[in-house]
């Protein structure tokens, strides 16, 4: 019978020691976690095969393993600090993300946790998560630059841990009120320095946005100023999304149209997580064109629904930055007013 199936037999026929197949397989999936889909599909047995030799086949092997592999991958590695890996249960960055759940200690698991720590490196160092505009005066931390560059590093770490951890609290969650709900008593357990990390970051973010499309709405003239609708190409395709939306060039009003998607923009990203972010504004280089449509039509969603909301057509939920702020305001026994200035100084100091 032909041992062909079997990667625990070498091609000249020496029977290979399932420790060290398991060690390679370990080896090949820390340098690419997407290599135990790929090691799973190519040791793939045939159904007809005796029961007792699918059992010893590699495919069995890497099945019965999975939990110790992915275990002895996550333990002591940095790189899953922040993105929410000790939870049992979290979403996929498919799409849409809500329709796949990850169950933790599983190979797609470990993948999963990779792909959001190189997201979250992207976003950190992505203009839309700047924080170094001195026209805002903050962070006002008297630190060499270089020592203030790492601190702000880490505080949106740690920021963006909780809005994984945000994103995640809905795992297995259905419909909007229920995940509101949900969202709403994670908000509750948190305590001021996370409210006030979390606020101040999606603010930081919302910033970026509305700079980042002023800017592509400023760089590229549209093509016909009398048309209704203009895709205004953005300057450059690293880093600035496209702008889909009526005439703008020379509009006043569109300040307050790019202000709108801001809104739509902050509150996606509260629900979806951090992926929704890097979907938007990662290059091509570094997403399918598939992440990019889907992260624009959200954001068409949100602002049809706050549309039919203006007319009356709908009913409406409180967008969840503002009950982030309500939240922050209560714990902090500060006035709404406020909030900003407060929970900025509970950053800074916790840098």
């Amino acid at each position: 019978m032909s041992n062909t199936f079997n990667l625990l037999r070498s091609p000249g026929g020496i029977d290979l020691v399932p420790e060290v197949c398991l060690r390679v397989a370990e080896h090949a999936i820390d340098e690419d976690p997407k290599a135990a889909a790929v090691l799973l599909g190519v040791s793939k047995v045939n159904d007809n095969l005796p029961l007792q030799l699918r059992h010893q086949s590699f495919r069995s092997l890497l099945q019965s393993y999975e939990t110790s592999i992915t275990k002895a991958l996550s333990k002591h590695d940095d790189r899953l600090i922040y993105v929410n890996s000790s939870e049992p249960l979290v979403f996929s960055s498919r799409i849409p993300p809500r329709d796949a759940i990850v169950y933790s200690l599983t190979y797609e698991w470990y993948l999963e946790m990779r792909t959001r720590s190189s997201q979250l490196e992207y976003l950190t160092d992505h203009e839309i998560t700047h924080m170094d505009d001195d026209r805002n005066g903050w962070p006002t931390l008297d630190v060499p630059k270089g020592e203030l560059r790492q601190r702000v590093r880490a505080f949106k770490k740690r920021a963006f841990c909780l809005l994984y951890r945000l994103a995640d609290c809905t795992a297995g969650v259905d419909g909007t009120h229920s995940i509101r709900a949900a969202q709403a008593q994670f908000l509750e357990c948190l305590n001021e320095m996370e409210l006030s990390a979390l606020g101040c970051l999606v603010e930081v973010i919302g910033q970026g946005f509305f700079n980042i499309t002023k800017k592509a709405l400023l760089a590229s003239p549209p093509t016909s100023l009398g048309s209704s609708s203009t895709r205004i190409a953005p300057a450059s395709s690293s880093s600035q999304p496209e702008v889909t939306s009526p005439t703008l060039w020379n509009d006043p009003s569109s300040d307050n149209l790019t202000r709108e998607r801001m809104c739509v923009f902050e509150d996606r990203i509260q629900r979806y997580g951090p992926y929704f972010a890097w979907s938007y504004v990662a290059d091509s280089k570094n997403r399918n064109r598939k992440h990019k449509l889907w992260a624009e039509s959200e954001l068409q969603h949100g602002l049809d629904d706050m549309n039919a909301f203006e007319l009356g057509y709908t009913m409406s939920y409180a967008s969840l930055q503002s009950v982030v702020w309500k939240v922050f305001c209560r714990k902090t026994n500060c006035a709404l007013q406020d909030s900003w200035n407060e929970a900025r100084k509970l950053v800074e100091s916790g840098m």
